[in-house]
């Protein structure tokens, strides 16, 4: 018996179809994202599923009951919702918000037991909120206000929980919090969120539905449902989906057009690390550049970038410093290109190497791309490589903010 089965639903606002056909399941102990483009009908399917929105045709069953057919206080007791955002127009405490969970289970005249106090704070707890407790929800941050939303639903010790887009006007690291608490509640309740962040949905869900056009475009685990050719079909995007280095978990890399002036023969060497190179790698391939790149760890996230792109890559073993026989590679790439663009890397003793080689190529065009001073570059040297990018700036290395800027000077048009 599943928790959640919506069968054949419609959903109509006035005569304008917003949800037709829809149909899923969704079992105990497991998160399912729900994802689409803007108008898709995401937030109508969380509210249909809360019986905020009555669908034209079709049912919601709640472990094969249907929705219809429960009292509000007993719907209360199994689903519970935390909005994308929420007006609180009276000054209530954090801890007076949370106990709102718990009306369901209290009786109109009845006050709060010792079992619904200790619920409470254990759901404060949970939310990473205790210490907030005695504070005014208007005197708090929105990530804080969002993890009370929280508390009070985990008060509701609800059988499902659903969330709309919970998460998306948080900063990443309230994202990140907030998502690890509903990824450690996912063994005891049945989550249904709905996703703006591929990438996040592709990380903490178990199972995905993606709708297009009032329906369902796909379904199943992530790794099925964000291809290459499903985010062109529905997002009308052109993005590489390549298994995480670390996570093994999908990871959607866009890629970026731009209109080029003609489709040049040169050659660019790009020095990069830490992801400080995916962008540029894309827009050089695009472009139709001789792109090679490196020395780079195969673990490195430029490094799946390079490999997905078919681009020439000199590698190294991660936490290995970069040995003579990659140095010699590294040295044949420079000598064949045109130009050299360096990124905004974090430099340590282990890649210094990539950017110690340039000092030996003085007539070579550099670009430091996000170099707009020597400072930019993230020196974990002791200051070693901070001297080396001003040398080179010395000696003639351009500087650029954009993609864009690196593009225009490889044309020669900058």
């Amino acid at each position: 018996m599943k928790p959640v089965n919506v069968i054949d639903i419609d959903v109509s606002y006035g005569a304008k179809k917003i949800l037709e056909t829809i149909s899923f399941s969704a079992d105990r102990g497991e998160i399912l994202g729900i994802v689409g483009p803007n108008g898709s009908g995401k937030t109508t399917l969380i509210k249909t599923m809360s019986r905020i929105v009555t669908p034209d045709s079709g049912e919601v069953r709640l472990s094969d009951q249907g929705l219809n057919t429960f009292g509000f206080r007993d719907l209360a007791q199994q689903v519970a919702v935390v909005p994308q955002e929420i007006s609180i127009g009276f000054a209530y405490t954090v801890r007076e918000i949370v106990a709102m969970g718990r009306h369901p289970y209290i009786g109109r005249f009845a006050s709060e037991t010792p079992e619904d106090l200790e619920i409470c704070d254990r759901a404060m707890h949970l939310a990473n909120v205790t210490h907030l407790a005695d504070s005014s929800v208007h005197e708090i941050s929105g990530g804080e206000r969002q993890r009370v939303l929280i508390a009070r639903a985990l008060a509701q010790d609800p059988k499902i929980l659903l969330l709309d887009e919970a998460t998306s006007n948080l900063d990443i690291s309230h994202q990140i919090e907030i998502l690890n608490i509903i990824r450690g509640l996912a063994d005891s309740i049945t989550v249904i969120s709905v996703f703006h962040d591929l990438n996040l949905a592709a990380y903490y869900c178990d199972r995905l539905i993606m709708l297009k056009d009032r329906r369902i475009y796909a379904a199943g685990p992530p790794g099925d449902v964000l291809t290459r050719e499903s985010l062109s079909a529905v997002y009308g995007i052109d993005a590489l989906v390549k298994p995480h280095p670390l996570t093994g978990k999908p990871y959607i890399l866009p890629t970026y057009k731009y209109a080029a002036k003609h489709q040049p023969e040169r050659g660019v060497h790009v020095v990069c690390g830490g992801g400080t190179g995916s962008d540029l790698l894309y827009a050089l391939h695009k472009e139709g550049f001789r792109v090679s790149t490196g020395v780079l760890n195969v673990f490195d996230t430029d490094y799946a970038t390079a490999t997905a792109l078919n681009i020439p890559c000199v590698t190294e073993a991660p936490f290995s410093a970069i040995s003579p026989g990659a140095r010699e590679d590294l040295a044949r790439c420079i000598a064949a290109a045109d130009a050299v663009v360096v990124t905004a890397m974090p430099v340590g003793q282990g890649n210094i190497e990539n950017i110690r080689i340039l000092e030996g190529y003085r007539n070579k065009r550099i670009v430091l791309l996000n170099g707009d001073t020597h400072r930019s570059f993230q020196d974990c040297t002791g200051g070693e490589a901070e001297a080396i990018i001003y040398g080179l700036l010395e000696r003639g290395a351009v500087t650029a903010e954009r993609i864009e800027q690196v593009l225009q000077f490889l044309m020669g048009s900058a």
